[in-house]
C-alpha cells in the first residue's frame, strides 16, 4: 500500500525534521511564561486572585489573569500560540506586559506558527515526491530477498535429505531437478487460455464498435447477452473465483488485482526533467549567442578591412588624377 506507506513515512520524517524547531519553541514558551509570571508576581491583582478566603476575593480575576502562577502562565502562552489570544486588554495595567505581549504576538504567533506550517508542508512534500517510493520499494526488495533466501534454504535442505526435492503437484520437473519454480503443466496452460478467451468474448459484447452496422434483431440479441452477462455470468464467475481463492478467475482479473502497476513518475521528477530541459535550452542559447558574437566580430573586422582598402584605392585614384592634372597643365603650357 504505497499511499499508506507515504503517509506513515511522511509523519515520521516530519517529526524528525521538527525536533530542532520544537526545542526552540519550548525554550521561547518557557521564557515568555516566566517573564509574564515575574511581571505579575506579588501584584495586587494576583493577590486578590489567589487568596480565595478573603472578602475581596474576585473569582473572575483568576480567569482573566492566568499569569499569577508559572503553570498557568505556561499553559496560557501555549494556548496563545495556538491562536487563543483572548482579551488583550488584560495587560493594560502594565507597560512591561504590553511590550511582552506585542513581542510574543510577533515572534511566536506570527513568525513561528508560519515557520511550523512551512516546515511541515515542505517535509511532507519531500517524503511524498522523493523519498516515499525509494523507502517503499527498498522494503519490498528486502522482503523479496528474504523470501528468496528462505526458499533457497528449504530447497537445499530437501536436496540434502532426499537427494532430490519432491515435485510440487501440477509442476513438471525442472532441468535443475528442483521442481520448485517451473512452469505449469500443459493442462493448466490450456485452462488459462480457455478462461482468457472466454473473458475476452464477454468483454467483446460491450465493445461499441460491434453495433455500427447491425439490424434490429441482432441489436436485441446483443442486448440480451449483455444484460445476461452483467446480471448473472460475470457475478457468478467472480464469486466462484473468490470461493476458490482466485483459481477460477480469468487471467485478466488476476493480473488486474495482483500484478504490480508501473510506478508513475513523481511531480518532483517531472519538475527535474523540465528544469533539465530548460538548462539545456539555456546552454544552447548561450552557445548560439557566442557564435553570433564571433560572427559579428568577424564581419566587423571584414568591414574595417574593406574600408581600409577603399581608402587606399581612393588615395591612389586621387594621386593618379593629380598626376594627370599636372601632365595636362604641362602640355597646355607648352
Amino acid at each position: 500500500m504505497v499511499d499508506f506507506a507515504v503517509f506513515v513515512g511522511g509523519v515520521f520524517y516530519v517529526v524528525q525534521r521538527l525536533a530542532a524547531f520544537l526545542i526552540a519553541v519550548s525554550v521561547i514558551l518557557l521564557a515568555f511564561a516566566q517573564m509574564f509570571y515575574f511581571v505579575y508576581l506579588e501584584t495586587d491583582i494576583c493577590k486578590l486572585a489567589l487568596i480565595e478566603g478573603d472578602e475581596d476575593y474576585d473569582p473572575s480575576l483568576s480567569c482573566r489573569f492566568p499569569h499569577c502562577t508559572f503553570e498557568e502562565s505556561l499553559l496560557k502562552v501555549y494556548t496563545m500560540m495556538m491562536g487563543e489570544i483572548g482579551d488583550e486588554t488584560r495587560y493594560s495595567t502594565s507597560l512591561t506586559a504590553q511590550i511582552l505581549f506585542v513581542g510574543y504576538a510577533f515572534l511566536v504567533v506570527i513568525l513561528l506558527s508560519n515557520v511550523l506550517i512551512a516546515i511541515v508542508t515542505d517535509s511532507y512534500e519531500i517524503i511524498q515526491n522523493d523519498r516515499a517510493a525509494i523507502v517503499f520499494w527498498s522494503n519490498r526488495l528486502d522482503f523479496v530477498a528474504e523470501m528468496d533466501s528462505i526458499t533457497y534454504g528449504i530447497e537445499q535442505r530437501l536436496r540434502g535429505c532426499f537427494g532430490k526435492p519432491k515435485l510440487i503437484p501440477g509442476f513438471p520437473e525442472s532441468p535443475s531437478g528442483s521442481g520448485l519454480m517451473d512452469e505449469p503443466t500443459s493442462g493448466n496452460n490450456r485452462q488459462t487460455e480457455m478462461f482468457r478467451e472466454a473473458w475476452q468474448q464477454i468483454i467483446f459484447l460491450f465493445d461499441a464498435n460491434n453495433y455500427d452496422e447491425i439490424d434490429l434483431l441482432e441489436f436485441w440479441v446483443y442486448l440480451f447477452f449483455r444484460i445476461f452477462s452483467i446480471l448473472f455470468l460475470i457475478p457468478l464467475w467472480l464469486a466462484l473465483g473468490f470461493v476458490t481463492a482466485g483459481w477460477l478467475w480469468p487471467p485478466q482479473v488476476r493480473e488486474y488485482l495482483f500484478v504490480q502497476k508501473e510506478t508513475v513518475a513523481s511531480r518532483s521528477e517531472l519538475e527535474k526533467r523540465k528544469l533539465g530541459k530548460l538548462k539545456a535550452i539555456q546552454t544552447d542559447l548561450k552557445t548560439l549567442k557566442q557564435h553570433l558574437t564571433r560572427e559579428m566580430e568577424g564581419d566587423r573586422d571584414e568591414m574595417i578591412r574593406v574600408k581600409a582598402e577603399l581608402e587606399i584605392v581612393q588615395s591612389e585614384v586621387l594621386t593618379d588624377l593629380q598626376q594627370v592634372k599636372e601632365l595636362m597643365a604641362s602640355l597646355l603650357g607648352e
